[in-house]
């Protein structure tokens, strides 16, 4: 369901309860989970809520200048974790500490807490007691809510009526690093609660009336995009420890069960309804809320329904869109702990938007979102889906649903759109690509059916792993939409976003269908290829390497395939009717030209003519509920050749360097260009692509980097038995990562999403490994602990403190020894803490030596020696494998650097294929259409082709002689000395590398 607003206050200073919000609750009969968010304005609740349910499209955020949250608003839906329970979100208005209405905020208050069974106080600004503080309306609570009339025992009545208490610390990073000693968020939270304060502060009243507060703190969604709007943001563009702390949080509340009324039963969404009513005709009456009275209403209200027949007539279902959440954990209530034996199956409320089907292949111990292959992310929809919607004032707008399946597609995607005029049949060709019968809406009247562009995802029926993307346009020449303008732009964004361009019209190739296809000859006033203002005068050359394959389907043809009495094929067909006519006249020129754009535009050329589907006029407006056998046999073949031909045909989408596009680039690419046309800009080609480069560079880095993240902590127990073990598992998950990288990223022309992706990789290397470090000797610490607790307490005792103790404490410490290195897994930090232990005993056994009156003088001496040189020995062992340790770090960042460069040449090396094959195509068709020119004796054209194609042959050369490719890898390594600190750059390690790859 989309949000809705539950509790309204009103300017008398009473309170609405809408009557939609609640008999969505009186339909929900399953107990329900209820969690409230209550903090200061503009801190994000909103945004935290909308993550919590795991939807983009939730409570409105807050804009600048004011609140966006008035009074408090609802999204209920089925719990994700919970069988056959329902979860409720409460946004509630935010408060202001200088300049808000304090009753009304107090009353929003006691509503958050006595609705609630989870209640998260938001704030910014770090974890103090002046955030803590600013909750004064705390204070105000035992005396405006009545459980007894006793002060005590009323506030020992609130304390175990109250829900969970959460503080969430808003774009914050504790630092819970004290020295040696590692802290929790709850020792934090402690700290501050247990502070001094008055008896009648706020942090009191919390410390009395929440039991067992907790506190977490949550880092900014997106610290590089802090001023853009967050709804708007992708959830791949937000911070992998944002989304952890989120998804550590959302697993602590959906563990804290359900809400309940008195006696511990579970409230339903009835129960709810009916409490929200009684609490805000308490709140309307006067300011002090009787609990007694407030329940004793609710189970009148309660005990007079009948579950079976709830007041509404409409089933909750329909307000149950959204995304699943997928957080299978054990639930739990306060009041009871409960653990269920089975998992709990998560259901969602995904279940409820039928409109296509996600095909997700994961595999067993395999990482999930972060990796997977563009084989395991396919859509098959179901039908059809508006992509470009063309309002009534014909202003474009892309829909954001369409996005959303589009950002389903990690595969390639081969994009076929038609275009032609209206009423010609071209939806009718679409179903059949998709091999549906009915789908894209055919009509059946003399109107336009189909408006803006409509699309429809499909796995592609011949190359594994891609996904056919049909996009079917609105009519051109629409009589009642009347607009030029609008049909221009629609041909546009076909040109644009297609790899095969199918142009439907009707009868022959004639003048006549020509002079319809006059946007062709626009294209040059709708489309740049480059930014620059110098561009050359001919822009054919650019198009033809940028536009798409073009078919023509002719039809309803009735003319015989002859020229001069000879027959010809369709393409022949095509070819004649796009014949120049000699002459310079104005005439000639008009005639020359459409014909002259379709040549330039479009080197890749192909005809189709159909006939007549059904003889009579009456079936032909029931088409699609026509079998294969009532239409005419030569229409049905051609149809099934038409297809073949695009589905062996059709290439996959690429963008300038022939990066292949996925689903989520081509929503991007669609977004892009109808912004840019509604922002009054030609859309330039070479803009579109430079921003979506940087849009998908920063999230391949972004993914490349979890997937380190989750592949390290999936693939190390630490700690690891040594540096090496780590070194090992680091260079593997780093390899995947760049590759992943790599794979994804386009156009990073300076190199510095990958240097970015280097230097976020090196720093989480540094991190692990002092993880690992402090790990080991954590352990290690504790085993000595465990194994010298004897020896420790014989020290105490003095127990070596008498004639022959000496040689009693050596054998105990050897034993200490034997059992400490004993002990397995203890990691890389073993021998330092042995010998920190060892050296540190070294004075008291000094001062046995010196008191066993057994030892000469001259023994003693020899034994402080030996002991001394074991010593030296031992602090060298330490110290080898310190400076083992760092060269370890040398070389790991030395094979780091390796394999981004061996990566980078291999991926410009087939950039370099892709771009030669690309050139060699645009050569190609432009010496054929020189040679068709000059057979025909326009030799005047085929002489001004000469300059175009020698700069085609020079750009071929530069491509052929990889200079470039030498440097790219040049750019990376001066990257590199900024992306890598320490020691790389003291070792000289990139530039030695480089040289011996710009050599090879």
């Amino acid at each position: 369901m989309a949000p809705i607003c539950l509790i309204e206050a009103l300017p008398s200073g009473g309170w609405r309860v809408n009557d939609s919000a609640l008999c969505i609750l009186k339909n929900v009969q399953q107990p329900v989970q209820v969690i409230a968010i209550f903090g200061p304005k503009g801190t994000g609740k909103s945004f935290l809520m909308n993550k919590i349910a795991e939807t983009q499209q939730g409570f409105r955020l807050s804009l600048p200048g004011g609140p966006c949250t008035e009074g408090i608003w609802m999204l209920c839906f089925p719990h994700p974790s919970l069988k056959e329970h329902h979860l409720v979100l409460l946004d509630i208005e935010g408060f202001d500490t200088e300049k808000g209405d304090k009753r009304k905020e107090i009353k929003l208050f006691i509503l958050a807490v006595l609705l609630s069974n989870v209640f998260i106080y938001n704030t910014q600004g770090g974890v103090t007691q002046e955030e803590l503080q600013k909750l004064i309306y705390v204070k105000e609570l035992p005396h405006l809510v009545k459980a007894a009339s006793d002060e005590e025992t009323n506030t020992c009545l609130l304390a175990s009526l109250l829900p969970h208490f959460i503080w969430c610390s808003r774009d914050t990073i504790l630092d819970l690093n004290m020295g040696e000693e590692i802290l929790t968020p709850e020792d934090y939270l402690n700290d501050v609660l247990n502070a001094r304060q008055g008896a009648e502060s706020s942090v009191c009243w919390i410390n009395k009336l929440f039991l067992q507060p907790r506190l977490y703190d949550i880092c900014e969604p997106c610290p590089t995009a802090r001023f853009v709007n967050l709804d708007s943001l992708p959830e791949d563009q937000l911070a992998f420890l944002f989304k952890k702390q989120v998804q550590t949080l959302k697993e602590y509340i959906f563990n804290k069960g359900t809400k309940t009324i008195t006696g511990g039963e579970k409230a339903t969404g009835q129960m709810l309804a009916c409490l929200v009513e009684s609490l805000t005709s308490s709140l309307s009456e006067g300011d002090v809320v009787p609990l007694d009275k407030v329940f004793e209403r609710v189970a009148w209200k309660e005990g007079s329904k009948k579950p079976d027949s709830p007041d509404c007539s409409f089933p909750c279902s329909n307000f149950t869109e959204g995304n699943t959440l997928a957080h299978p954990v054990v639930s739990t209530t306060r009041d009871r702990k409960q653990e269920f034996g089975e998992e709990i199956k998560c259901v969602g409320p995904s279940q409820y938007s039928p409109k296509f089907e996600r095909v997700v292949v994961q595999q067993s111990g395999k990482p999930t979102s972060s990796t997977r292959t563009r084989k395991q992310l396919s859509v098959n929809m179901e039908k059809p889906i508006c992509l470009i919607e063309n309002s009534a004032s014909g202003d474009l707008h892309v829909n954001q649903k369409a996005l959303e399946i589009l950002s389903e597609v990690q595969q390639p995607v081969i994009v076929v759109a038609i275009v032609g005029l209206y009423r010609t049949g071209k939806s009718y060709l679409m179903n059949k690509l998709a091999r549906k019968q009915k789908g894209f809406s055919l009509g059946s009247t003399v109107e336009s059916h189909t408006k803006g562009i409509w699309m429809w995802c499909v796995p592609h029926p011949k190359k594994q792993d891609h996904t056919l993307v049909l996009l079917d346009t609105e009519g051109l020449g629409d009589v009642q939409k009347g607009d030029v303008k609008n049909d221009r732009w629609i041909f546009a964004l076909a040109v644009l976003l297609s790899s095969m361009f199918v142009y439907n019209s009707m009868g022959t190739i004639d003048q006549n269908a020509l002079d319809q296809l006059y946007l062709i000859t626009e294209l040059t006033e709708l489309i740049k290829v480059k930014s620059s203002e110098h561009e050359i005068d001919d822009d054919s050359c650019q198009f033809a390497r940028f536009f798409p394959a073009f078919v023509w389907s002719v039809r309803d043809f009735t003319l015989e395939l002859k020229v001069s009495g000879s027959p010809i094929t369709e393409d022949e067909y095509l070819e004649h009717a796009l014949t120049l006519k000699p002459g310079c006249s104005k005439k000639i020129q008009n005639y020359n030209f459409p014909r002259e754009c379709i040549r330039n535009y479009f080197p890749s050329r192909k005809c189709f003519v159909f006939e007549r589907p059904v003889a009579s006029a009456d079936k032909l407006r029931i088409i699609e509920t026509l079998n294969e056998d009532e239409l005419e046999p030569p229409f049905l073949e051609k149809t099934q050749k038409f297809c073949q031909h695009i589905f062996e045909t059709a290439r996959t989408k690429t963008l300038q360097g022939g990066h292949i596009v996925s689903g989520t680039l081509l929503g991007n690419l669609a977004k892009t260009y109808v912004d840019t046309i509604c922002s009054g800009a030609i859309p330039c080609m070479e803009n579109a692509v430079t921003a979506l480069a940087q849009i998908e560079n920063s999230a391949a880095v972004k993914q490349g980097h979890e997937h380190y993240m989750k592949e390290i902590e999936r693939r190390t127990k630490f700690p690891t038995a040594t540096a090496d073990e780590f070194s090992d598992v680091h260079a593997a998950c780093e390899k995947e990562a760049i590759q992943i990288f790599i794979n994804r990223s386009f156009k990073d022309d300076d190199r510095k999403c990958q240097g970015e992706l280097m230097r976020v990789i090196h720093l989480s290397y540094e991190q692990f490994c002092q993880r690992n470090e402090q790990e080991s000797a954590n352990l290690c610490t504790q085993v000595i602990i465990n194994v010298s607790q004897s020896l420790e307490e014989q020290i105490t005792a003095g127990y070596y403190s008498r004639p022959g103790g000496y040689q009693c404490f050596i054998e105990d410490q050897k034993r200490v020894v034997a059992d400490y290195k004993a002990f397995p897994g203890k990691g890389i930090k073993a021998d330092e803490i042995l010998n920190n232990f060892l050296n540190g005993k070294q004075a008291v056994a000094q001062a046995i030596l010196q008191t066993d009156k057994t030892l000469s003088e001259k023994n003693k001496e020899i034994e402080a020696e030996r002991v001394k040189k074991e010593a030296i020995e031992r602090d060298m062992v330490v110290m080898k494998q310190k400076e083992e340790a760092l060269q370890q770090n040398i070389l790991a960042q030395q094979r780091s650097y390796e394999e981004n460069i061996q990566q980078l040449k291999i991926k410009m090396e087939e950039d370099r294929i892709k771009l030669l094959e690309e050139q060699e195509i645009v050569m190609d068709s432009k010496l054929k259409e020189q040679n068709a020119l000059q057979e025909k004796n326009f030799l005047e054209k085929a002489d001004r082709m000469n300059a175009e194609i020698e700069n085609l042959r020079q750009e071929k050369a530069k491509t052929e002689s990889q200079s470039w490719v030498s440097t790219a890898l040049e750019t990376l390594g001066t990257i590199a000395t900024v992306a890598l600190p320490g020691w790389g750059k003291l070792a000289g390690v990139a530039p030695l590398i480089l040289s011996k790859f710009v050599r090879n």
